[in-house]
C-alpha cells in the first residue's frame, strides 16, 4: 500500500471511530402510544376528536386497537373512538390504551373544561442536543407549529455549536433515536454556530419524538435530544 492510500485509509478510520464515540449500536426503543393532538382544555358542550398513533419496538407505527377511557366521565367522556364529549366544569385524565405483546402500553393527557372559547392548539416544543460522539455538538431547540400551515419551525438556539470537521452532518426528525430508518430528513447541517431555523413541510407538531444528528457517510449516530412537550 502507497502513503498517499494509506493517509486517506487513516484519516477515514479516525472519521469512522471518532463519530461513533460511546454509542452501542441497538435499534430497538420502548414501544409507545402517543395522543397526536392533545389539548389542555375544551368548553362545556364542546365534541373534540382525539388521535393516537402506537409506534412499535423500532419505532414504527403499527395498526393496533386503541382504546380510550376519561377518569372522570361527569366532567367528559370518551368513546371507543376517541371522540371526546365535554359535559361540566372541572378536571379529568384521558387515556390511550394498547395491549402489545401481553403488555400494557398507555398515555395520558390532562383536560380542563370550562365555560367559554378556549385556545385548543398545543403547537410548541423544545429539547436539549447533547453529543454522543467524540465531536462538539450542544444547543437548545424548539419545535412551533407554523401558524395557518401544515409546516414546522425547528428553530436552534444561540447555544447551538456544531464541530465543522464533522463529515456529511445531517440533521432528522424521528422516533427512533438510534437509526435514520423511518426517519424524517430536514437536511444536511450547513451552519455550524448560533441561531438558525429550518421549515419542515407537512409533518405535525407530534409526528415525532427525537432530534437526530446523523454521521451519513459512515451511518453512524452523532448525538440529539428529545422533543419535550
Amino acid at each position: 500500500m502507497n502513503r498517499i492510500s494509506f493517509s486517506s485509509l487513516l484519516v477515514c478510520i479516525l472519521f469512522f471511530f471518532g463519530c461513533i464515540g460511546e454509542d452501542i449500536v441497538n435499534d430497538e426503543v420502548d414501544p409507545e402510544v402517543r395522543i397526536l393532538n392533545p389539548v389542555n382544555s375544551i368548553s362545556v358542550s364542546e365534541m373534540y376528536q382525539f388521535n393516537a398513533t402506537f409506534f412499535n419496538n423500532v419505532g414504527q407505527p403499527e395498526p393496533v386497537s386503541i382504546s380510550w377511557s376519561s377518569s372522570n366521565e361527569s366532567v367528559a367522556a370518551i368513546n371507543n373512538n376517541g371522540l371526546i364529549n365535554a359535559i361540566s366544569e372541572g378536571q379529568t385524565t384521558i387515556k390511550a390504551i394498547v395491549s402489545y405483546n401481553s403488555t400494557t402500553i398507555e398515555t395520558d393527557t390532562a383536560i380542563t373544561v370550562i365555560t367559554g372559547t378556549v385556545d385548543q392548539s398545543l403547537d410548541t416544543k423544545s429539547g436539549t442536543i447533547i453529543s454522543t460522539s467524540g465531536y462538539e455538538l450542544t444547543g437548545d431547540f424548539t419545535l412551533k407549529m407554523i401558524e395557518n400551515t401544515n409546516n414546522l419551525q425547528l428553530t436552534l438556539g444561540s447555544s447551538y455549536k456544531a464541530s465543522s470537521s464533522l463529515p456529511g452532518l445531517y440533521v432528522y426528525l424521528t422516533n427512533n433515536p438510534n437509526t435514520v430508518a423511518n426517519a424524517y430528513e430536514i437536511g444536511p447541517v450547513t451552519i455550524f454556530e448560533g441561531s438558525h431555523t429550518y421549515t419542515i413541510p407537512n409533518v405535525g407538531i407530534n409526528d415525532y419524538s427525537y432530534l437526530l444528528y446523523w454521521c451519513k457517510p459512515f451511518g453512524v449516530k452523532v448525538g440529539g435530544g428529545d422533543i419535550n412537550n
